[in-house]
């Protein structure tokens, strides 16, 4: 027992000198004595130690790592602006282009018609002549 329990009290981070006062304080053989308790009590001080050490450790290195994520986080919102300021830009360009892609669409229409109208009117002017034409000959 031991050596099992000094081992023990090794891995959980007692110094070596006060893990072997401690094993041998409870060993059934041994008559405990007031300087046996002290040492019980400071070996459950040195637990308590280490243990806050290590909860003050882990409390700073959460808040360096919740500061780093807020820091994250404001830029991806930073960036999301951005992203949605683009968006807006290319809606407002698609929306130029629809323009003046109708602007092209009437205007081509207008000279379709034109087109149209003088064809018809070449068309007429021709046919008048050779009926004229023909009705004199």
């Amino acid at each position: 027992m031991e050596k099992s329990l000094f081992s023990e009290l090794k891995r959980i981070g007692i110094d070596e000198e006060l893990a072997s006062k401690v094993s041998a304080s409870l060993d059934p053989e041994y008559n405990a004595s007031k300087k046996d308790v002290l040492v019980m009590q400071e070996a459950i001080m040195q637990v308590q130690l280490q243990s806050e050490r290590s909860y003050q450790a882990l409390s700073s290195e959460i808040s360096s790592l919740r500061s780093e994520v807020h820091k994250e986080i404001a830029g991806v919102r930073a960036e999301i602006t951005d992203v949605r300021t683009e968006i807006t830009d290319v809606r407002t360009e698609i929306t130029d282009v629809r323009t003046e892609i109708a602007d092209v669409r009437f205007e081509m229409g207008s000279i379709n018609r034109q087109y149209i109208i003088t064809f018809l009117g070449l068309i007429t002017t021709i046919v008048s002549v050779f009926a004229i034409n023909w009705y004199f000959h």
